[in-house]
């Protein structure tokens, strides 16, 4: 969490210290409740949201399927593309996966900052790449017709973002349902809680309540695939690309 948002990665070291006051009142909170939808594909897209705390999914849906592109947790931003774009369609849709609290500041204001601090645009340039990474991330997931070779590369990933040394294995620390775990990597929520039985059945992973320990990384690795991208690859945002 964030106590301003001048100290997130996408202001931070940017801003004269004499704007400071200036500029952070440009912005106003919300607060969405875990579930609540905080902009809809095809809406028009008038401000740009910075997360002081919670996390939100990125997904679209067709008849009634969600796929979720991806994540966003705190520092980050959210509809920035659509501030900068000549088309301020939203390209997806975003809703809070946990109680959330976000900056906003509106497309005039972002375009007026903008002016005045050109290299705005350039970490612009930076979290557009990023989400084309993502969409990579996702192409891929989607070619493998496993859904158990999905599953452990999803897990993978993980751990490479969320996970932490226990005495139980590699904790996950950030709790998923199956269903969204199953939006994810585009499969059925049926075929998902499947394979994360046989997984446990396997001594590969283990639950304790809601939370997941990965217990038999290697075996997880070889599940995965032999081309499958090493741990330190596997990151969903590269803060360093901020800088």
């Amino acid at each position: 969490m964030y106590s301003s948002v001048l100290d997130t990665p996408f202001f931070k070291g940017l801003i004269d210290v004499a704007d400071y006051e200036q500029v952070k009142g440009l912005f106003s909170e919300r607060h969405y409740p875990k579930g609540s939808i905080v902009f809809q594909q095809g809406d028009e897209g008038r401000e740009m949201y910075v997360i002081q705390s919670g996390a939100l999914k990125i997904y679209r849906q067709d008849q009634g399927r969600e796929i979720i592109l991806g994540h966003q947790f705190p520092g980050e931003t959210i509809g920035e593309l659509e501030v900068f774009h000549y088309d301020s369609r939203r390209l997806a849709s975003v809703a809070a996966i946990e109680k959330t609290s976000l900056w906003m500041i509106r497309k005039a204001d972002m375009d007026a900052l903008a002016n005045k601090y050109p290299d705005l645009l350039r970490k612009v340039l930076f979290i557009v790449s990023e989400r084309l990474n993502q969409a990579n991330r996702k192409i891929e997931y989607l070619s493998f017709l496993d859904v158990r070779v999905r599953v452990a590369n999803l897990l993978l990933d993980l751990n490479s973002n969320f996970g932490a040394d226990s005495d139980q294995g590699r904790h996950i620390r950030f709790r998923m349902s199956q269903q969204h775990l199953a939006n994810t990597i585009g499969a059925g929520r049926e075929s998902v809680a499947r394979v994360l039985l046989e997984l446990q059945k396997d001594g590969i992973i283990h639950t304790v309540k809601k939370d997941l320990f990965l217990t038999d990384l290697p075996s997880l690795e070889r599940l995965a695939g032999p081309d499958s991208e090493p741990q330190d690859e596997r990151k969903w945002h590269s803060y360093h690309k901020y800088s």
